[in-house]
């Protein structure tokens, strides 16, 4: 590791302890997960899983470039192959995408107890994380903008938080090491109730990803155009009833932040679609259609926006 000099004098210059080290494993490099290996290097021994060969030679010649602000810091990292079923770290963290999570819950399946980090979009995931029973699996919330500039390249362009909680009651923060520590512009802070944490980014969600691709706009749009804010308050008048949401006016503004502090983002969805991928749109929209239909209840914004995304899949 061409920088592991430099690498241990940040941690000594920020008074953080050798012996606190964690070995993690980062499983997905889109941009989250170039993100989240960028700064958790930093303090920890981290290893970033990657799907590509191109890209992984690329971080291995050329290191991760974290872009933030007008200051640019590159930042030697491990290697792994995400095909790897036999990830040796005793902390994961999990940024792929919801439809492509089979083939690691699989090798999880079979491997010794654990703790995992999940960060996906929307919650038709959860019940596949339930029959991890032998692992410590937490469920996350993301609220960083991050944009991926190229193989090897983020931008931090917005300044949130992690936010994370416990899928099962018994676990408790001491499984997640990272909770204890505060890290400089990549903090994490623990939810007690993962439902309604999930819940409330799946609102984010549902009026931020689906509008934007459709639209083909970053995410602040929605809070300055005041059209595309009409729109957004439709799609959110629909979440919001059925996900069964108490603040009305608290989330409504929860929402117009985020779109005001990843105002630049161009969201994954939209990303998705210029790039001629699958979209999360299932796991997103597609469980609130869902449930609005256990339900009963009448969305026939949400149905429009399902049926235009998975249009422009092709």
């Amino acid at each position: 590791m061409g920088n592991t000099s430099y690498i241990w004098y940040d941690k000594r210059i920020k008074g953080k302890r050798w012996d606190a080290l964690m070995e993690i494993g980062i499983i997905g490099s889109g941009a989250v997960g170039l993100l989240s290996a960028a700064y958790l290097s930093k303090y920890h021994e981290v290893t970033l899983y990657t799907r590509r060969k191109e890209q992984a030679d690329l971080i291995n010649n050329a290191g991760i470039t974290l872009v933030r602000g007008e200051r640019h810091e590159n930042i030697s990292i491990n290697l792994g192959a995400e095909e790897n079923t036999s990830y040796k770290e005793p902390l994961l963290i999990i940024t792929v995408k919801q439809y492509q999570l089979d083939s690691i819950l699989d090798a999880l399946k079979k491997s010794p107890s654990k703790t995992v980090l999940f960060l996906q979009n929307g919650m038709s995931h959860i019940p596949l994380l339930q029959t991890l029973k032998r692992h410590h699996i937490f469920v996350g919330t993301v609220e960083h903008g991050a944009l991926k500039l190229s193989d090897n390249s983020v931008k931090h362009t917005g300044l949130g938080c992690i936010k994370v909680s416990s899928l099962y009651p018994d676990d408790c923060l001491t499984e997640l090491p990272i909770l204890q520590m505060q890290m400089e512009h990549f903090p994490f802070e623990y939810i007690s109730d993962w439902k309604e944490m999930m819940s409330r980014k799946l609102l984010v969600n549902a009026c931020i990803n689906p509008l934007t691709a459709l639209l083909r706009v970053p995410n602040g749009e929605l809070a300055s155009n005041p059209m595309f804010n009409k729109m957004t308050e439709s799609v959110f008048r629909e979440s919001m009833k059925v996900l069964a949401l108490q603040k009305g006016q608290e989330e409504w503004e929860h929402v117009m932040d985020i779109c005001r502090i990843t105002a630049q983002n161009r969201s994954s969805m939209l990303k998705d679609i210029e790039e001629g991928r699958k979209t999360e749109i299932d796991g997103i929209i597609g469980c609130l259609i869902n449930q609005a239909e256990a339900e009963k209840l009448e969305v026939p914004v949400l149905h429009f926006l399902y049926n235009a995304i998975r249009g422009m899949e092709g």
